[in-house]
């Protein structure tokens, strides 16, 4: 009787261990994030966020290779390269310049690519349309909010006429940016006066030497800008100078900003990455368009003595007090 009972819990262990060796065992991912911007570390966390509610949870079936903003232009192949090496399942990567450079990277491979913070993915070469992605890639649309951001800086502070503009002719996102605020000036009859700033340097000079005609700052997407807003915030309060941007940089300062939700666009491409990594091929993906905010920063307005009426405050979708 009881080897016929040992037999029989033997026969069980057996099937049981069978059963499990032939049941699927649950699909693990790990996901590479490449960053050109500091400020985007916001789409990071959006993005983690929005992947965890789609059931990816951290250290049970997803793993992040994130080794944080990438300071230079030298620096972002390395980073991409680096993450080629962890065998990632994806990557998510933001700004102009880091999509460009991973789009490189990973051509001819078939390692997918989810973009955001891109300002017009269309000029930068890296779809051929919105409707027709490139191979492993799409994403979301950052740009096409500068035209308004403009007319909504006018409305705050009505008396502007000319617009000072540090730029990095070396950012393809500045570059970008300069043309359509370009074609925004010119159509509302704003004189920008644009001075190229390569280097932290180049940069300091020009904020010491603010022309006096400057009735206003604007301060275009770019990973060198970003990375010393604090600068330029600085020196726009103390000229008293009503500064607007086309990123969500009010809180660390700046008056007021119109364009795409940081927070909000990292939920949204997780989405993007989930139907990916689901199974759908990223060309099938058409390049989706970030929704735009207005904030305004009341702080930075009373700094430069700024009042701005309550119907204004009203249309405004976050107000920083």
């Amino acid at each position: 009787m009881k080897t016929i009972t040992r037999t029989l819990v033997v026969l069980l262990f057996v099937v049981t261990l069978l059963a499990a060796c032939g049941k699927p065992q649950p699909k693990t991912f790990t996901i590479g994030v490449v960053n050109f911007s500091p400020p985007l570390d916001a789409v990071v966390e959006g993005f983690r966020v929005g992947m965890a509610e789609l059931g990816y949870v951290e250290g049970e079936n997803v793993t992040y290779v994130y080794e944080g903003v990438v300071t230079s232009i030298e620096a972002l192949d390395p980073a991409v390269q680096n993450l080629r090496a962890a065998d990632v399942d994806l990557i998510l990567s933001l700004t102009t310049p880091a999509t460009l450079v991973t789009r490189q990277a990973v051509e001819g491979t078939d390692v997918p690519v989810v973009f955001a913070g891109v300002n017009d993915p269309v000029a930068s070469g890296l779809v051929k349309s919105l409707r027709e992605a490139w191979g492993n890639l799409t994403g979301i649309q950052a740009g096409g909010s500068i035209a308004k951001g403009l007319e909504w800086l006018l409305v705050i502070a009505p008396d502007t006429t000319s617009l000072f503009v540090p730029h990095n002719p070396d950012d393809a996102a500045s570059v970008q940016a300069m043309v359509a605020l370009s074609e925004a000036a010119a159509t509302l009859g704003v004189e920008l006066l644009i001075v190229e700033v390569r280097t932290p340097d180049e940069l300091a000079a020009a904020l010491d030497a603010i022309p006096e005609s400057a009735d206003a700052m604007f301060v275009p997407s770019s990973g060198f800008l970003s990375a010393r807003l604090t600068q330029v915030v600085e020196t726009a309060i103390l000229h008293k100078l009503p500064l607007a941007s086309m990123s969500p940089w009010c809180k660390e300062g700046v008056l007021m900003s119109y364009g795409f939700g940081y927070y909000q666009t990292g939920e949204q491409a997780s989405r993007l990455a989930n139907k990916i990594l689901q199974g759908t091929p990223p060309a099938d993906l058409p390049v989706e368009t970030a929704d735009f905010f207005l904030v305004i920063n009341l702080q930075t307005a009373q700094a430069i003595g700024l009042d701005i009426p309550d119907d204004i405050l009203q249309q405004a979708d976050e107000i920083i007090r």
